[in-house]
C-alpha cells in the first residue's frame, strides 16, 4: 500500500510542475476483466480504477494526454471458486478527438505488476502456476462525454497486444500469435478536470 501511494504522491507533485500548457484531471472508476485463454467466458473479475491525467490540446478538437492510475485486472468463475487476481500501475498515452460532442480516444497502455495469483477452491495455486509477465503491453480505445463543465464520463475497452502475454502457455508452447494469456478489459470512470479548461 506504501508503494502505492507513493506512485501517487509523485503523480499528483508532478502535475503541479508541468505550468500553464497542461491540465490535469483525477480519475476515479471501476474495471471488468477477463483473461483471454484461460478457458472462462464473460467480463467477470470485478475491480478500481484510480489515478490521475494530464492533457495538451493539439488544436481546437484534437488533444494528447497522459494517464497514470492503479488498476485491477484477471477473470472469475464463481462456480468453481477460480480466479486469476491481478493489480497494476498502468501508464496510457493517448489521442482523443472530439466530435458532436462525443470524445473518441485511441492509445497504447503500460503496467507494471504489483501483485498477481492465481486461486481455486483450495486456495492459492502454487508459486510456478502463478507466475506472470512483470508487465502487461496493450492497445485502447474508448469514448467520453462532458457531463457537467469540469466532469467527464468515459468507457474503454483494452487488451493485451498479442506479442507480449502475461502468462505463457505451459511449456511454451505458442500456436501462431496465440503465446499465452491476455488481460481484455472494459472500464468505466469518470474524469475530474482540476483546473479551468484551456
Amino acid at each position: 500500500m506504501m508503494k502505492i501511494s507513493l506512485i501517487f504522491l509523485l503523480c499528483f507533485l508532478s502535475l503541479n510542475m508541468l505550468g500553464q500548457s497542461f491540465k490535469a484531471n483525477a480519475i476515479a472508476g471501476i474495471s471488468t476483466s477477463q483473461v483471454s485463454s484461460d478457458n472462462l467466458g464473460g467480463f467477470n473479475k470485478f475491480g478500481l480504477k484510480l489515478g490521475a491525467s494530464v492533457f495538451h490540446k493539439v488544436n481546437n478538437g484534437t488533444r494528447a494526454e497522459y494517464a497514470m492510475y492503479y488498476i485491477d485486472k484477471g477473470s472469475r468463475d464463481s462456480k468453481n471458486f477460480f480466479k486469476i487476481d491481478l493489480s497494476y500501475i498502468e501508464s496510457s498515452w493517448s489521442l482523443q478527438k472530439s466530435s458532436k460532442g462525443i470524445i473518441y480516444e485511441a492509445g497504447l497502455l503500460f503496467a507494471v505488476l504489483i501483485d498477481g495469483a492465481t486461486y481455486d477452491r483450495n486456495g492459492k495455486f502454487d508459486t510456478q502456476n502463478s507466475e506472470f509477465s512483470k508487465y502487461d503491453i496493450g492497445a485502447t480505445i474508448g469514448a467520453g462525454i462532458k457531463l457537467k463543465p469540469k466532469v467527464f464520463m468515459f468507457w474503454e475497452i483494452s487488451n493485451t497486444i498479442p506479442l507480449f502475454p502475461i502468462q505463457e502457455h505451459p511449456a511454451g508452447i505458442s500456436v501462431g500469435l496465440n503465446k499465452g494469456k491476455y488481460n481484455s478489459i472494459f472500464s468505466f470512470s469518470l474524469r475530474y478536470l482540476l483546473s479551468d479548461e484551456l
